[in-house]
Order: C-alpha cells, then structure tokens, then sequence
C-alpha cells in the first residue's frame, strides 16, 4: 500500500514516468515442497497464490504493475547473467553444481555492505568460501523437484538475490531509479541484489534510490507472522474494515514507521474519513442549494488557505513522501471550510449580485476530492456518482422543501395576524404546523439527517 501511494505521489503531483516492475518468485522450497505433496506441477501451486496475491492488491486498490516478471520465465537470463559473473571470477562453483557469490573477490574492486554497513566475518561455511557468500544457483536436491541444466554443469534452479537483479536488469540494464521492499528485505537481499548487478554491469552504483517501508504490526508491535499463525489476510480484513480505512491508516502515517493494526488505529482512520465524506457532502449540498441560501462565506479567507495548503502539500509530499503532514494540512483545509459553511450568516443579495463564496467553496472542494482520490481514495470523495445516492438526496431535497413550505406557512399566518386578535383557529393551526415540523426534524436527526432552519429556508447534511 506505501509504494502505491508513493507511485502515486510521483505520477500525479511531480509528473514523472513511472515504470513499475514486479518480480514474482513462483519457484521456491516452500512451493516445491507444496507441489510435491499435492502431486503437482509448481506452476500450478504459485499460479494460485499469485492470482490470490493479484486479487488481494485490486480489493486494496492498488494500481497494477507496468511490468509483471516470473523467475520461471526467466531461466536464460538468470543462467546468463551467472555465467558472465563466474567469467569474471566474482562466482565458483561447488562440488554439487552449486554457484556462490565471491565476496571477497567483489571487495577488490566494489564497496559490499552500502545499504548496512558490518563488519565481513572471514568464517568458513559448509558450501562456501566465507559465511557471507551466497547461492545464486542451487543444485537439485532430488529428481522430483523442478531444475535446469546450465553450462557449468549441475541441474538445479535459481538462488533467490539473483531472480530479481537478473530480471529488473533485463527489463532497465544497468541503472534502476528507485527499489523499493519493506525493511526486513534490506538485508541480505537488496544489498545482495546491489552487489550481483554492480559486478554484472561493471557498474559502482547500481540502484539511485533505496526506500524502505517498515512492516505492520499487531498490538503491542507484536510482529505479524505465519508462524506464530497470527497473520490477518486481505479477505479477513476486508470483511471487517474497508480498503479506504486501510488506506487512509497508511496515509496518516509515515512509511518508515511501523502500524499497528489496532481498533484505535482503524477508528481514527475512519474518523478521518467521516469527516471528508461529511464536508463533501456540505460542501455538494451548499452549492447544489446556493442561490437559495445566500450565505456569507469569507471567500478571501478560504481561497488564501487553500493556495497555502497547495503549496505545503506539494512539499511535504516532496520531502520524502511525508503524506502525513500534506494530509494533516488538508484536513485542516477541511475544517476551516466547513466552519464557514456552518457558521456562515444568511445575507440579503439581489438575484443579479456577485456570491464569492460559492467559487471559494467549489475551489475548495475539488482541491481536497483531487487529493484524495490522486492518492487512491474515491470512496470518500464520491469519484463516481452513485445512483442509488443521487436519488436518496433528491427525495430528501424534496421533502425539505416541502417541509420549509409548511413551515413558511405557519410564520406567515402569525406576520399576517399582526394588529388583529388572533383567531383560535389560526393560533392552533400555526402551533400544530411548527410542532409537527419540529417533530420531522427531531426524527430526521435519529436517522442521520440534520436540518437546520434559517429564517426563511432550511438546508440538511448527513451526520457521521
């Protein structure tokens, strides 16, 4: 969820051409064990889980990968790209028909440890030269698990450093912008992928810009995790909760920070997004209705913030993605506005004069819809009108209007009795016609409804 918000983040607010390569590991231990126990082909068994893990991200709203990568479909290339390491004597092989990483080799002409710097232990491994040596081929185990056969001899499959470097180095060559994982894959995995892809590509620097999310955590950080069975999937979750809660949690919160997925975590994010549905629909509602109401809105002041909050959001979200204070400005934004709209004073106006508030507001309104829904929030916003919606605010605003009409009524009946004694009739019927409206607009405020009566109209919002 981040790195889509940050994808997002580089292609709607800095214009930029974002590539976005994903490699899938559909070959491993885990898979081949699986397949073999289910008298299956491994393609099969990851096929499943990569449909699963696709789906998974669409329910989330994560946007789809430029490019998606297979290791399985990669096999020469990655058998090439080891050959010209082991050319190069940064690679050997093992008496099984393994190939490990030479570091020793690389550290004479390339830096190991950029990403997290430590200290190379020169201890002896079972298969390799020193502990910090890895596989970038390992040898079949038995005939029942899927393997290749390279030049160097000895049938087996890819290590896992090598699938990735080996496929984002086909797909960019040599210079990558920005690589992306959580925290936990910062080492050995992206410092070995570094290392392979500067040794291949004779290169000092292979990756521009590392970004590291750190992970989601239970209560009490207790880290989430498959074997301590205490892992939550996207489905379970989504039964519960919504990917805009999902979402917004993200958003309020730094990415090189750890979640917590708590109740208290999620109800603030819902909390968040109540209160853009709400000014949404006050902000929808004041210009739907504004030739009607006539309110006086400090549109200079609105306009001022929101060219401020434009430009505080632009550079928040430009040092380093920091969407938790663009969107703490925003909301602010949110509730001056909605403050205005509120708070704002039923004016006299003729039919032909100027009403600034009702730009200010619309201004207002798509700046803060815009900022959501660039980020991957459309539910909030309303990104597309739902029918059944439309058609429930056209029956409320009728029967508004029919209720402001009784209401009218009932207040003229008692300026018209002016000067004269009022009839029995008359004062019963006023007092009959104003408690039933009082008695509407209590029930309407059970059901989520308020109105708020003015002096000659009324207008309504949904409460959250």
């Amino acid at each position: 969820m981040n790195f889509d918000i940050m994808r997002r983040v580089m292609e709607q607010y800095f214009n930029l051409n974002v590539i976005q390569v994903m490699n899938i590991t559909d070959i491993d231990d885990k898979i081949i064990q699986k397949a073999i126990d289910e008298k299956l082909d491994f393609k099969e068994v990851s096929s499943k889980y990569e449909m699963a893990f696709l789906n998974d991200l669409g329910s989330l709203s994560v946007q789809k990968p430029t490019v998606l990568t297979k290791v399985s479909d990669f096999i020469p290339q990655i058998i090439s790209f080891i050959e010209a390491l082991l050319h190069r004597e940064l690679a050997y092989t093992t008496n099984d028909g393994s190939v490990y990483f030479n570091i020793n080799a690389y550290e004479k002409k390339y830096k190991y440890g950029k990403l997290k710097p430590f200290q190379i232990s020169m201890a002896e491994s079972k298969n390799s030269n020193n502990c910090n040596d890895f596989a970038l081929w390992k040898a079949a185990k038995s005939d029942a698990e899927p393997s290749w056969a390279p030049s160097w001899g000895g049938k087996g499959r890819p290590g896992w450093h090598i699938e990735c470097s080996a496929m984002a180095s086909y797909v960019f060559g040599p210079w990558v912008d920005v690589h992306s994982g959580g925290i936990d894959l910062l080492f050995p995995h992206h410092e070995n992928e570094e290392a392979q892809c500067c040794a291949y590509h004779e290169i000092p620097q292979w990756v521009g810009h590392w970004i590291h999310s750190n992970l989601l955590r239970l209560s009490g950080g207790t880290k989430m995790s498959k074997s301590l069975k205490n892992t939550v999937s996207i489905k379970e979750f989504l039964q519960t909760y919504s990917a805009d809660q999902f979402r917004m949690m993200c958003l309020i919160s730094s990415y090189r920070n750890d979640i917590e997925l708590t109740e208290a975590s999620l109800r603030l994010a819902k909390d968040f997004l109540d209160v853009v549905r709400v000014f949404v629909t006050e902000c929808r509602f004041f210009l739907r209705n504004n030739t009607v109401l006539q309110s006086s809105i400090n549109s200079k002041l609105l306009l001022t913030t929101l060219v401020e909050t434009e430009s505080m959001v632009k550079s928040y979200l430009g040092d380093d993605f920091n969407t938790a204070q663009a969107t703490s400005a925003v909301r602010k934004l949110i509730l001056l506005t909605r403050k205005e709209i509120n708070n704002s004073n039923t004016v006299n106006r003729k039919a032909t004069d100027h009403n600034p508030g009702i730009a200010a507001v619309a201004s207002v309104l798509n700046f803060v819809s815009k900022y959501f829904s660039n980020l991957g929030l459309t539910s909030a916003v309303g990104d597309s009108v739902d029918t059944t919606e439309t058609d429930a605010s056209s029956i409320i605003d009728n029967f508004v209007e029919f209720r402001s009409q009784v209401r009218q009524c009932a207040l003229d009946m008692k300026s018209n009795q002016q000067g004269k004694d009022d009839s029995v009739d008359a004062v019963n019927t006023r007092k009959i016609l104003l408690t039933a409206c009082d008695r509407i607009r209590d029930d309407l405020k059970l059901k989520g409804i308020q109105l708020k009566d003015q002096e000659k109209t009324t207008t309504w919002t949904l409460m959250r």
